[in-house]
């Protein structure tokens, strides 16, 4: 597991060294903003990585609506986006070189080759499902998105039943049934993080809630003793006894 604290340069030197990697990452975007992180996969030019990915917007209190997330490879084509206003989602891609992993909140919502058919049919008079969507930000506020990113070497069954001609079917289904479970199996453990990230958020609005509590009661009582003591000095003059020598 490699932690964001940790300096780029080792993060690239264990990348190419042919280490799985695994970030995991968290961002704020204010409106109307969108921020993209590249990564490479290890290894030569052509040779094939397995690629995993999630996201989770942290802010259960506000509308995921203008959220958007999308996967982009070196030549900017969409390999995947996330649904209309859906807070969480997954991606699962091979492939080889850099890729951009951009998120969004009011900004962004980039369509592929499919979103582009559906428009041309619709102009042509096809009845399609209407899937435009408003990705505006309306309310203003900021929002924490936490993902995760995987790299791995993992087997490809499809190229493995190429190349072992004279195995079994039922080993071919074991080996993708085994891939199925371990991407299944990384995004319960993706699910786990944000569950941790939303546990520290919301320890930490307690905290300030719980300061600020404690800043008005010693408030309370600094303005309580000096009424109290106030009042006794007007009472303890305006009872006093003078005497006249």
């Amino acid at each position: 597991m490699i932690h964001s604290k940790l300096p780029i340069l080792v993060l690239l030197t264990l990348c190419f060294a042919a280490i799985p990697c695994f970030a995991s990452l968290s961002v704020t975007l204010a409106q109307a903003e969108e921020k993209c992180f590249i990564f490479r996969t290890p290894g030569s030019i052509g040779e094939m990585s397995h690629i995993t990915g999630s996201y989770d917007m942290l802010d259960d209190d506000l509308s995921s609506t203008p959220v958007t997330s999308t996967l982009f490879d070196d030549d900017y084509a969409v390999l995947w986006h996330s649904d209309p206003g859906a807070s969480e989602g997954s991606f699962i891609t091979r492939g080889s070189g850099r890729y951009h992993l951009c998120f969004g909140n009011g900004s962004g919502a980039y369509k592929t080759k499919e979103d582009h058919e559906k428009e041309r049919l619709k102009v042509e008079g096809h009845h399609i499902d209407d899937d435009n969507f408003d990705y505006g930000n309306h309310d203003g506020k900021d929002r924490n998105i936490a993902f995760n990113i995987r790299v791995t070497k993992r087997m490809d069954p499809s190229a493995h039943k190429s190349q072992t001609a004279h195995s079994s079917v039922f080993t071919d289904r074991v080996v993708m049934m085994a891939t199925r479970l371990e991407d299944k199996i990384d995004l319960l453990m993706d699910h786990q993080y944000y569950i941790k990230n939303r546990e520290l958020q919301h320890r930490d609005t307690v905290e300030e809630t719980f300061t600020l509590v404690m800043k008005w009661t010693v408030l309370e009582a600094v303005v309580l003793i000096f009424v109290a003591t106030s009042q006794v000095i007007y009472f303890r003059k305006f009872f006093e006894t003078k005497r006249y020598l």
